[in-house]
């Protein structure tokens, strides 16, 4: 066998057998790396947390924050006796009965329904300016949010007429402000009880 033959054949050999080990190490290497990182499963604990939005949005928040909800994301059902933080907007409220927690798709705002009423639905949301809706002065109420005064604004759905009632604060220690919009019982429970993070 001539010599220049044999050298071709031995770095054929040796280019075969490297890429035969590159193989077989990305395959062990996928293998290993998927047992290393497989989930594991939440405590049970963890189940019964709130997550806290992450809330800063540049745009009015309108009655479109309806419209934006993507029923597809993860939802939180709590019963009895339930409470909502938020820490990026700094505050917590509280209200009896179930509820059904959604963010809007674009993570700057929350709706709280009840799932047995929808009409008991609670909207919250903050910003640097919240738009006030243009309401005559008999409308318009001060009241007192957790020693802060705030705005309450008796308004109306532009969409069906049905009544909607909006508070907007201003954040005492983050300055940015809040609203809270929605109507009836678990509302008003949820006003009552409002508390800031500070």
């Amino acid at each position: 066998m001539p010599k220049q033959t044999l050298a071709v054949i031995l770095a054929l050999t040796a280019v075969a057998a490297l890429l035969i080990g590159i193989n077989i190490g990305k395959k062990l290497g996928v293998s290993q790396y998927l047992s290393q990182t497989a989930p594991t499963p939440a405590p049970l604990s963890d189940i019964n947390e709130i997550p806290s939005p992450t809330v800063n949005f540049p745009t009015p928040v309108t009655e479109s924050i309806i419209d934006e909800l993507t029923y597809e994301q993860d939802r939180d059902i709590k019963s009895g006796s339930s409470s909502y933080t938020d820490k990026s907007c700094g505050f917590t409220l509280t209200y009896t009965g179930s509820y059904l927690e959604q963010n809007s798709q674009n993570g700057k705002s929350t709706i709280i329904t009840n799932p047995d009423n929808p009409q008991e639905t609670i909207i919250t949301a903050c910003q640097d300016e919240i738009p006030k809706p243009p309401l005559p002065p008999e409308k318009i109420e001060n009241i007192t949010l957790d020693g802060v005064l705030a705005r309450l604004y008796h308004d109306t759905s532009s969409k069906d007429g049905s009544p909607r009632d909006e508070v907007i604060v201003t954040h005492p220690t983050l300055f940015h402000e809040i609203i809270i919009a929605g109507y009836g019982r678990t509302f008003n429970e949820a006003v009552t009880s409002f508390k800031f993070i500070r």
